[in-house]
């Protein structure tokens, strides 16, 4: 293939359909999030984003070679630079840059809603050790600890 602003162009074009995507994949889990993270939901979703990320780890790494091939620096100044010298590619720049930035907030807020269901969990799981009288099952060095087990509370459910 040589080396065009226009095939960059498409490149940038084929990079953006993918973060739009991946954009879409984050809704869905923003979604499964606040209707109470479903175990199963949580994984189709998880496979459903690691895919998607592939891609566009894919589609970033063509655009490196594009910019690379026509001289320029590879990923935000490399893609500024190219923007620069062929006014054609500042549309497709902005439209990636955009969108870029719509999936990289979802994603940090999502990422804020898991680590409250995260840090949920753990002190669940912490205060039902507590009430059962089990305290960890693992020593410091990974061995089952022994014991514990019907040392506390008698509680009936």
């Amino acid at each position: 293939m040589n080396p065009s602003p226009v095939s960059l162009q498409t490149c940038l074009e084929n990079e953006t359909g993918a973060m739009r995507e991946f954009l879409a994949v984050l809704q869905d889990e923003a979604r499964v999030l606040e209707e109470g993270a479903a175990e199963a939901a949580l994984t189709e979703i998880t496979a459903r984003k690691n895919q998607a990320a592939d891609v566009l780890a894919q589609a970033a790494e063509e655009r490196n070679s594009q910019l690379a091939a026509l001289e320029f620096g590879t990923d935000g100044p490399g893609l500024q630079a190219a923007a620069d010298e062929h006014p054609t590619l500042a549309q497709p720049r902005r439209q990636l840059l955009e969108v870029t930035e719509q999936a990289r907030a979802l994603n940090e807020s999502n990422g804020q809603i898991i680590e409250v269901f995260l840090d949920h969990n753990e002190r669940t799981l912490e205060t039902l050790r507590r009430l059962t009288g089990v305290g960890d099952i693992y020593d410091a060095s990974g061995r089952k600890r022994s014991g514990n087990k019907g040392s506390g509370r008698n509680i009936k459910a």
